[in-house]
């Protein structure tokens, strides 16, 4: 079993990934440890996300210390980069930058017991100022969008004039208790992954167990789906550990080797356009 995790874990990519320094939140590690564990376990890469910050410079350092291993740079569209500010999504394209989330922690659906966060479209479907601009530059750029924290209805609108402006890699971030499985299906439709992160199998949270997990990518379709870690907190393993607990879980819920590594592997090497 474990030669059969350790192929499925060689050349995977993890596309969500935190480490320290990042803000006011502790981390497991910080982003050269991280790289570290990654490169030892031959994994393809992983996407560094930070909720404050553009990853991209940070990114382009860790390139170069552990050639073959790729690390892509990642911009959340929060308060702290201006909301869904278009230079900033320019910004972070020119210096590499491969994922752009919108809002994660400063959207309005997160926020929606307190109030005054960042919408991406109004209760019509229509979306917000800047919006359509930022999604023009992902297009340009072959870059991969990612619905962040916003509400399932907001994500489904995005994704639709994402669709019809070109962009090709979407990400639809965490849905699995937040957005219905119509509405995932809908998602699919118009181009997006729904991202199942293995932290929802995890202490404190465990929101899941990996036999209901691998129950609902089954349903969705493992060639529809991909699996990342979440991971970074203090309390976890190391994302590459995290990931080689993700693949190891699946394959104990009954998967096929071949479909974890469409998840872990074909999926997300696709959506970075690291085919």
């Amino acid at each position: 079993m474990n030669e059969r995790i350790e192929e499925i874990l060689r050349g995977a990519y993890d596309l969500h990934v935190h480490a320290a320094p990042d803000g006011r939140r502790q981390r497991r590690m910080d982003a050269l440890e991280v790289a570290r564990c990654a490169y030892e376990a031959e994994m393809g890469g992983f996407v560094l996300k930070s909720h404050d910050y553009n990853t991209a410079p940070l990114t382009y350092a860790l390139n170069q210390m552990y050639p073959g291993l790729r690390v892509f740079g990642a911009i959340a569209l929060n308060r702290s980069v201006g909301g869904v500010n278009p230079d900033a999504v320019q910004v972070a394209a020119d210096l590499g930058a491969q994922v752009v989330w919108m809002p994660t922690f400063t959207a309005d659906f997160r926020l929606r017991e307190r109030g005054g966060g960042i919408r991406v479209a109004d209760d019509e479907g229509n979306l917000c100022a800047g919006v359509h601009e930022a999604l023009e530059i992902i297009a340009a750029n072959d870059m991969t969008l990612a619905s962040g924290h916003i509400s399932p209805a907001e994500a489904i609108a995005l994704f639709e004039a994402a669709s019809t402006q070109g962009v090709r890699r979407m990400i639809a971030t965490h849905p699995d208790g937040i957005a219905t499985m119509d509405e995932q299906r809908r998602m699919i439709s118009l181009g997006a992954y729904p991202e199942y992160t293995f932290l929802a199998c995890m202490p404190p949270r465990a929101r899941r167990t990996p036999r209901q997990f691998a129950e609902t990518l089954r349903m969705l379709g493992v060639g529809n789906c991909v699996v990342a870690t979440d991971f970074g907190q203090w309390m976890n393993p190391p994302p590459a550990e995290g990931m080689r607990m993700a693949i190891a879980a699946l394959l104990d819920a009954g998967m096929s080797d071949d479909e974890v590594a469409a998840l872990v592997k074909r999926n997300p090497a696709q959506l970075l356009g690291a085919e």
